[in-house]
């Protein structure tokens, strides 16, 4: 059963999904739950990959906090073997694109998912979370470049990770080539239950989210080779958004 810190804070919502750029609004309220032990999360027997699922349920968020200010895991994430994973270049490492806070980065090449990682050892190693899901940490050591320390986190971060009104489990993409559709969209976010469909985003939009409403909405439907036709992607509610933050 996972230990919450602090109290329920509402926070503004950010942006609308219903156009290339979305706009700030300030009116959203959803609520916000710091979690710094393993949340235990039902595994969906069954998802839906077609029907469209919508609700007037709110939206929760949930930030992770895996590593101490000491560089030490924990809260329930532990690190995989082997230990190091392997050397990272963080050359171009930057602030992480689902952090609340600094201190966590992203940096090496797509194929490592180090996107949201960590600091360990004064700053030689990072400790990289694969997904919200799972409390295993990848440790890379770092082998060129250095970790940005003054670094602010995206006024409005993506989260690392839905949970969608119909079960199914999206984590946020990390590069690599995933097709494409005619309507232009681009996948970003894998979801699980389905070999094809993801969550999409319009191609120079900046948020797969649309937050417009305490209920926040993403599209989900199927990318394929080249820029095939399909049908208007469904609209599907988000359960719960996940980020990460470094320990207080």
């Amino acid at each position: 059963m996972a230990v919450l810190v602090g109290a329920l804070t509402a926070i503004a919502g950010c942006s609308s999904g219903s156009g290339d750029t979305p706009q700030a609004v300030t009116s959203t309220q959803v609520s916000t739950t710091v979690v710094t032990a393993t949340r235990t999360t039902t595994s969906p027997a069954a998802q839906s990959t077609s029907s469209s699922q919508t609700s007037d349920v709110p939206t929760s968020t949930v930030t992770l906090v895996a590593v101490d200010s000491a560089g030490r895991p924990i809260n329930g994430f532990e690190v995989n073997s082997p230990n190091p994973a392997g050397e990272i270049d963080c050359a171009h490492a930057s602030v992480s694109r689902s952090s609340t806070t600094g201190g966590i980065y992203e940096c090496g090449a797509s194929a490592q998912s180090a996107d949201v990682c960590w600091a360990a050892k004064s700053n030689t190693q990072l400790l990289c979370g694969d997904s919200p899901w799972s409390r295993k940490l990848d440790a890379w050591t770092i082998t060129s470049g250095t970790l940005p320390t003054s670094g602010a986190p995206s006024a409005q971060p993506e989260p690392w990770g839905l949970e969608l009104a119909d079960g199914r489990q999206c984590r946020i993409r990390v590069g690599g080539a995933w097709g494409g559709r005619s309507d232009g969209r681009v996948g970003a976010y894998s979801c699980t239950g389905s070999d094809r469909d993801v969550v999409l985003m319009r191609a120079n939009a900046t948020s797969a989210v649309d937050r417009s409403s305490t209920t926040w909405l993403v599209e989900v439907g199927p990318l394929g080779a080249g820029s095939p036709s399909f049908p208007a992607p469904d609209k599907v509610a988000v359960r719960t958004a996940y980020f990460a933050a470094a320990a207080g």
